[in-house]
């Protein structure tokens, strides 16, 4: 399907609500904020009804740097081997070519901000409130689940985020704390949709189709 482009050659993307409308391939941080609150309180609610004083706990703990530190590391060894699978698979090349249609246009502060929010927001609710009432397993099927496929070029998503939810986990059960994992998150996010953007702010469907197929730009 050809794609409508505007004059800075940046691709928008038809609405699939009013036919003949275009969009912008980019999600505006004030939704980005609204949408990430809403886990967030949901989380905070129900830690603070089972535990009073547990969310401080569990986004400051005594020995935060260091689990800063290791979230950032355990974010770039993620991040590294998405980059490692999209040159080398094409359902990778295919899940990126997916984000990049949507959020091609996203500029780098906005890009960090919902990496950001995202990591936070979710890790809060799937790691804080959901591993502690269930445990870890049932907090990552349900991480898993949310990543629902909405296409085939979708059909990796909940199994990847399976995979990195579990290890999310294991960083939270590993420094009792939110740290570590929120910003594992928040750096894979980020790195990940940096490339990405890059990768798809022109929408050129010829050159797009290329590397999915060969990884060939």
């Amino acid at each position: 399907m050809s794609t409508p482009t505007n004059t800075t050659g940046a691709a928008e993307r038809p609405s699939e609500l009013a036919p003949g409308t275009t969009l912008e391939r980019r999600l505006p941080v004030f939704y980005a904020t609204f949408f990430y609150a809403f886990p967030a309180a949901v989380a905070w609610v129900w830690l603070e009804a089972a535990k009073p004083g547990r969310s401080l706990a569990l986004w400051a703990p005594a020995d935060w740097p260091a689990d800063l530190a290791l979230g950032a590391a355990a974010g770039i060894a993620v991040a590294a081997l998405s980059a490692v699978a999209s040159r080398t698979f094409r359902w990778a090349r295919a899940l990126e070519s997916e984000f990049g249609w949507i959020l091609g246009s996203q500029r780098v502060w906005e890009v960090a901000a919902i990496a950001l929010f995202s990591g936070a927001a979710e890790e809060y609710l799937f790691r804080g409130a959901l591993q502690e009432r269930f445990g870890i397993w049932v907090a990552t099927a349900v991480f898993a689940v949310i990543h629902w496929p909405v296409n085939r070029n979708f059909l990796a998503w909940p199994f990847l985020a399976g995979i990195v939810g579990l290890g999310f986990g294991g960083l939270a059960i590993w420094t009792d704390s939110l740290v570590a994992p929120a910003a594992a998150h928040a750096v894979v996010n980020f790195v990940n949709l940096l490339r990405i953007t890059r990768r798809f702010r022109t929408w050129d469907e010829e050159r797009i189709n290329r590397y999915i197929e060969s990884g060939a730009d």
